[in-house]
């Protein structure tokens, strides 16, 4: 499987996903987010087709905004499926001490989700 590379703008995410890692980095504030995330869902359908036996995903968020929190509650709520077929399956949400509404973010995604939230203070 092929990796998936997008560079950040002051508005986008550092995107790189490779078999066994997946890395969002940075602000999402985008005019179209279903642009943004085409490729994402794209390389995730392929994905979890063959799914290595553990999958890491890192969140290290600036600033979200609304729609591309609903784009990434959609991508891993497809990427549970691999959880689903016994696969181990974890989330790294990265967040700094003094903003407390990115850290109630995640905590409400782990929530909805049921994933492996882990939180890390940076």
């Amino acid at each position: 499987m092929d990796k998936l590379i997008i560079k950040p703008t002051k508005k986008s995410l550092d995107v790189k996903c490779v078999p066994g890692e997946i890395n969002l980095v940075g602000n999402s504030i985008l005019a179209d987010p279903k642009v943004f995330f085409d490729p994402i869902f794209d390389w995730v359908d392929e994905y979890v087709k063959q799914p290595p036996e553990r999958t890491v995903i890192n969140f290290r968020l600036e600033y979200v905004d609304t729609a591309s929190v609903q784009r990434i509650i959609e991508m891993l709520t497809k990427l549970r499926e691999i959880k689903y077929d016994g696969h181990d399956l974890s989330v790294n949400w990265y967040f700094e001490m003094n903003d407390p509404e990115l850290l109630e973010l995640g905590e409400i995604m782990d929530g909805r989700l049921g994933l492996e939230f882990n939180f890390i203070k940076y």
